[in-house]
């Protein structure tokens, strides 16, 4: 592995990060923002790590305008990439991605930026998997375009080898694990018209979330912070589904006001609003989670017609993606103002990753998860 760009190589990678740290600082003194911490005065370096299709990440620095810090080799050109994901205790981020009807994930060190592993898991490919909070286990889909395996893997997140495998329908697709670790949520693209939830002790499924309309075949999804609500979009459906797991299924089917069936779905991480790629229009619907039901409360505008949609960990910034596998700039909305403030190279495959003191205090997640985690009183 090696770091390209902006003159940096992979031996001044712990530099670069106090660097980035030291400029906040810098910030502070002249009277600008910055993420200084009130008790100790560490500056945090919250940064976002995108991979491309080309093998890299680019690292881009949150507070100073998403300004492009660095870029890290993780494997050679070219692969379709499925996703990435990352764990605060053993400070290891993965990328997945299909090249050659082959299915891999890589590991990376984000203390020195080496990879550690890159490894084949499963043939003909893999897709968007998530590894536990405690950054042991990997939960990692069997590619959506493979009819031929009825299962989820389950891979030890520190060695890459398979552990276990959840019985599923075919075609095993996005997959998220609750913050407390305890469920991990499917879904496919058979056309079920279900949700799947396991549970990560005895990698079994604990439930089965039905009532999904129309083409029944299911697209990216989002949970709250609880693990009790999920948000879906569903093929040729024009807006969103919100299903309760108490409940056993979907509760609120909402359609848009206008517009067209999308991909990418995320709460913000204060769980008042959820934002929903249309398909058709370069716009993302924000709906109001507060009203009953939810109600569509504005377009917001971006450069191309959306596929993937994510916020950062305290919800500053939006980050909608355009069409996969093309030059589209992925657009930075600040969330507030729902207005595009910046652009970072085409990614999908994003996340909040940051630092304090020269440690890694806290990664984000390449979905729009909610972070509420206490149940409303």
């Amino acid at each position: 592995m090696q770091c390209v760009a902006l003159r940096l190589g992979c031996a001044l990678w712990i530099a670069m990060l106090l660097a980035v740290s030291s400029s906040h600082q810098s910030s502070a003194a002249s009277g600008t923002t910055n993420k200084a911490d009130t008790a100790t005065q560490i500056v945090a370096s919250e940064l976002i790590y995108a991979a491309q299709n080309d093998g890299t990440i680019h690292v881009y620095d949150v507070d100073q305008h998403h300004a492009e810090v660095t870029v890290i080799r993780v494997f050679s050109c070219c692969a379709d990439l499925r996703g990435i994901t990352a764990a605060v205790p053993t400070h290891r981020l993965y990328v997945m991605y299909n090249r050659d009807s082959q299915g891999h994930v890589a590991s990376l060190d984000l203390m020195s930026g080496q990879v550690i592993w890159d490894r084949v898991l499963h043939s003909p490919g893999v897709d968007r998997g998530d590894v536990t909070p405690d950054g042991r286990t990997l939960y990692l889909p069997t590619w959506e375009d493979d009819p031929g395996s009825a299962y989820e893997l389950v891979i030890d997140a520190e060695t890459g080898t398979e552990q276990a495998r959840i019985t599923l329908p075919p075609r095993s697709h996005d997959t998220i694990v609750s913050l407390d670790g305890q469920r991990v949520f499917m879904e496919t693209k058979s056309q079920t018209a279900s949700m799947y939830v396991a549970d990560t002790a005895s990698n079994r499924v604990v439930e089965t979330l039905g009532g999904y309309c129309c083409s029944g075949v299911l697209a990216p999804f989002a949970i709250n912070g609880t693990g009790t609500k999920v948000v879906n979009n569903v093929n040729g459906y024009a807006g969103l589904h919100l299903a309760d797991v108490a409940f056993g299924g979907v509760i609120e089917v909402i359609p848009f006001a206008s517009g067209q069936g999308g991909h990418g779905i995320a709460w913000t991480p204060d769980e008042r609003e959820v934002w929903v790629n249309d398909g058709g229009m370069p716009d993302v619907h924000v709906f109001d989670m507060n009203a009953s039901p939810p109600q569509e409360l504005r377009l917001v505008a971006v450069s191309h017609v959306p596929h993937w949609i994510t916020f950062n960990i305290d919800g500053r910034f939006a980050y909608v993606a355009g069409r996969k596998g093309s030059e589209d700039v992925t657009d930075v909305i600040d969330a507030p103002t729902y207005q595009r403030v910046s652009t970072l190279g085409p990614s999908e495959d994003l996340l909040e990753v940051d630092f304090a003191d020269g440690s890694l205090v806290a990664v984000g997640n390449q979905f729009g998860i909610g972070r509420i985690t206490s149940p409303a009183t």
